[in-house]
């Protein structure tokens, strides 16, 4: 087995032994009167191939049969029953237009876009960190944008560029967060309100960035679940693929994987520690 696919299984077998105990801790709980608070997962893709549609389109119906999917930007208290996912998707691929779009829509799932603009109708012009994310992916163009389902598709930015914004000079990553918006509000008709950190990368410069930018809320790839009754503007995400395992999907919709943010809380914390004099 490659270190790529045990590292795989290690995650995986961590993640099952954190949902039991949290499904343990959570009954418990109940018995005395004090159920948990439920939390919101979003997970996070990006392309859907026509080979992985039908892979796609069976954790489509996993997540009919035991989720509740609501909006990415939902606020307020979740209602109680079953787990609750957003559905979000990052570059905006033709892929997603023609594959999981589809299958969304047969099911009435939402589902939240973000778009890096400047490559609308073009092939990827930034660094891609996952090689089989590249093979034969284009950008949606502007018209397959505005073909999208107002009531059932959200658009947020991606920037402009695709680009690290932690590592530009502030103007030009505020240029970046900013005219993306105005640029696909203006190309769209719509309201843009909702960001996506391009790799991941921000600081709390890029987060007030945001804020002044007019965005309500801005995703990492940080794989947290959201407490959506509390007012804040992050929202973390956990990545998904089609080519996931039957068993990894449900754990990662469930919130399973939420220990790998709390396992490097407690490393950045350790390694803090072991910095002061």
């Amino acid at each position: 087995m490659k270190t790529p696919e045990i590292k795989r299984c290690l995650k995986l077998g961590i993640s099952l032994v954190y949902f039991s105990m949290r499904v343990a801790v959570e009954r418990a709980l109940r018995v005395v009167g004090k159920p948990a608070k439920c939390r919101l997962t979003v997970l996070y893709y990006h392309g859907v191939s026509r080979e992985e549609r039908a892979r796609f389109a069976k954790q489509m119906e996993t997540l009919r049969r035991t989720a509740c999917v609501l909006p990415a930007f939902y606020q307020g208290i979740l209602p109680a029953g079953k787990m609750h996912v957003a559905i979000t998707f990052d570059d905006a691929f033709v892929s997603i237009y023609e594959n999981a779009m589809p299958e969304l829509l047969a099911r009435s799932f939402h589902s939240t876009i973000f778009v890096p603009t400047n490559f609308l109708g073009h092939v990827p012009g930034w660094m891609m960190e996952d090689a089989k994310q590249s093979g034969g992916e284009v950008v949606m163009t502007a018209d397959q944008l505005k073909e999208l389902s107002s009531e059932l598709v959200t658009l947020g930015s991606h920037s402009l560029t695709h680009v690290h914004l932690t590592q530009m000079e502030r103007g030009r990553a505020r240029d970046e967060i900013e005219r993306s918006r105005q640029e696909l509000q203006r190309l769209t008709g719509r309201d843009v309100r909702l960001f996506s950190f391009p790799y991941g990368d921000y600081d709390e410069k890029i987060v007030k960035l945001c804020r002044n930018a007019g965005y309500d809320y801005a995703f990492t790839i940080q794989p947290e679940q959201i407490e959506t009754d509390k007012r804040s503007i992050l929202r973390g995400r956990v990545k998904v693929d089609p080519s996931d395992w039957p068993i990894e999907f449900f754990l990662k919709s469930s919130g399973a994987y939420t220990w790998m943010t709390l396992w490097m809380a407690s490393k950045q914390r350790a390694s803090a520690k072991s910095d002061l004099p």
